[in-house]
């Protein structure tokens, strides 16, 4: 038997549909046969107005393992990747895919994510220190360290620091004053609100992650992560599809691996239409027009995404 046909039996025993293998190379140094393992991943993407019709787009995937044979055509297995490894880098493709998206549509949709009013109260922090600089041009380290109790003064330095990195506040001495990207959002704002929505919008744009994790600011969280379900069909076929909510409910557990209350899906919805981040037509959400053409001239300037890390 060749090692083209032991390799592709193994294959196809051990690791399932969605398997490709590559034809195996002899390694006359090692005296070893070994064969790239790939996959072209079918995503279907529907459109709820007419759910008998589909369509397919392939994420390709460049390599999630090896399959090894020795010289007498017998697998390796302390050198062949595992079905469980193999599965785990499939799903970590897919991750980096949602991923991706999801920095994509926050890009675009920032500005109508900063306007929602339940968002606002877990900004204080952000805003006193923005009102404060407004109002007087600095904060003074004395002003933070004589009147604040311990618990707030670590949480108001620990916002000063992230506003630092994106340049809206800098330190001079022991005082912090607007930054460059304070002024030039100051400069092209008309009034008080604009102003204060452009700061907000740019600080999820930039820093959402930092929020989620660092601050526990999770009442984004699951707002973006539907805004996403939204846009990725979108994203792909470059057009807009229709979506009800049992759709929208088992892209969100096959993407974020958890199921979402109807409840809360019925208010995020509501929210993400109200901001303008999305449209909806009878039971059908949507993409919107001018923001799906903002991501997609996002998208176009990225590389394709693809995984070659898991030699």
């Amino acid at each position: 038997m060749k090692a083209e046909s032991v390799i592709n039996q193994f294959a196809h025993r051990e690791y399932g549909q969605f398997i490709i293998v590559d034809p195996p190379t002899f390694d006359p140094e090692s005296q070893r046969f070994y064969s790239n393992i790939r996959s072209d991943f079918p995503v279907f993407i529907h459109d709820d107005r007419d759910p008998a019709d589909y369509k397919v787009r392939v994420l390709k995937i460049e390599s999630l393992g090896q399959i090894y044979l020795n010289k007498e055509l017998q697998i390796i297995p302390q050198l062949t990747t595992t079905p469980e490894k193999c599965n785990n880098n499939l799903e970590s493709l897919i991750r980096l895919w949602r991923d991706q998206a999801e920095r994509i549509v926050l890009s675009s949709s920032s500005d109508n994510l900063a306007r929602i009013e339940e968002f606002r109260h877990h900004f204080n922090q952000i805003e006193l220190i923005i009102d404060n600089l407004k109002e007087y041009g600095e904060i003074r380290h004395f002003e933070i360290n004589k009147y604040m109790p311990s618990g707030d003064r670590i949480k108001l330095k620990r916002y000063l620091s992230l506003l630092k990195g994106l340049n809206i506040v800098r330190e001079v001495e022991s005082v912090y004053r607007p930054g460059k990207r304070f002024i030039s959002i100051e400069d092209v704002t008309e009034n008080e609100d604009e102003f204060r929505d452009s700061i907000l919008s740019y600080i999820i744009k930039n820093r959402y992650q930092t929020l989620r994790d660092v601050f526990k600011i999770t009442i984004l969280e699951r707002t973006v992560n539907i805004d996403n379900i939204i846009y990725i069909p979108e994203l792909e076929l470059e057009e807009p599809i229709y979506r009800r909510k049992q759709s929208i409910t088992s892209s969100y557990k096959f993407y974020y691996k958890q199921n979402i209350n109807p409840l809360h899906l019925t208010h995020i919805l509501r929210r993400l239409k109200r901001c303008k981040a999305i449209g909806q037509k009878g039971n059908n959400y949507f993409g919107r027009d001018d923001l799906r053409e903002d991501m997609l001239k996002i998208k176009r300037t990225l590389r394709p995404l693809t995984i070659d890390a898991f030699k």
